[in-house]
């Protein structure tokens, strides 16, 4: 999904901008403009970065570290403006390269499981979701040990995913599994202790248990 942006100039800042980047989320009143903001702008530039991406292929080959990570970034730049299938697209190719490249235990493989559970989350994709954060749960406990943050984070991402399934039990357990774990991590006064409390206080007021 492309979300209409107001035509306002990303150099000036002046309404009725007339031109657009190729990327299609950036506006310029003209190429002096475009010229000015280019050096801000090209890092986030879809278009630059699937050139980019395609030299990479062309240098090293289809299924080199460097171009998943490419692919990965393109991922993350499609979902941060909402053009859903198009990150899930790139995604899915960043986790298919870091499979050939790493095998399935690897930190990039459950970053971008990660990365892509999220995804589907946004397109409405729950079970999928949820597959994939069961998938990349697996590999944090083999990579990251069975108690780590990055292992609280995708309990969390689990629960979450159960929560909106209507699975309220068992979106508790990870919930209160995450709990401990950062508790353990860091103690009371955390923000990621603070944040799976406030995910648990909504669930249970969903499910009408105000006084717990």
């Amino acid at each position: 999904m492309e979300v209409n942006k107001p035509k306002v100039c990303g150099a000036c800042g002046r309404d009725g901008a007339p031109l657009k980047c190729p990327c299609k989320s950036e506006m310029y009143c003209n190429e002096e403009c475009q010229r000015q903001k280019w050096g801000e702008h090209r890092p986030k530039c879809t278009v630059h970065l699937k050139k980019k991406l395609e030299k990479e292929r062309a240098r090293v080959g289809r299924d080199d570290k460097a171009v998943g990570f490419a692919a990965g970034e393109l991922g993350v730049l499609f979902r941060d403006q909402d053009r859903l299938d198009e990150a899930a697209e790139w995604m899915e190719e960043a986790l298919r390269i870091f499979r050939v490249v790493h095998g399935e235990s690897h930190g990039n493989v459950a970053a971008a499981l990660g990365n892509l559970g999220g995804i589907y989350q946004q397109q409405g994709k729950v079970e999928e979701a949820l597959a994939t954060h069961k998938q990349e749960l697996r590999i944090a406990r083999r990579v990251h040990g069975s108690e780590s943050k990055d292992v609280a984070l995708v309990l969390n991402s689990v629960a979450i995913c159960l929560r909106r399934q209507g699975l309220y039990d068992r979106a508790m357990e990870k919930y209160e599994e995450a709990h401990a774990m950062y508790r353990s991590l860091y103690g009371e006064d955390h923000e990621s202790v603070a944040m799976v409390l406030g995910n648990m206080a909504a669930l249970l007021k969903r499910q009408g248990k105000h006084a717990e």
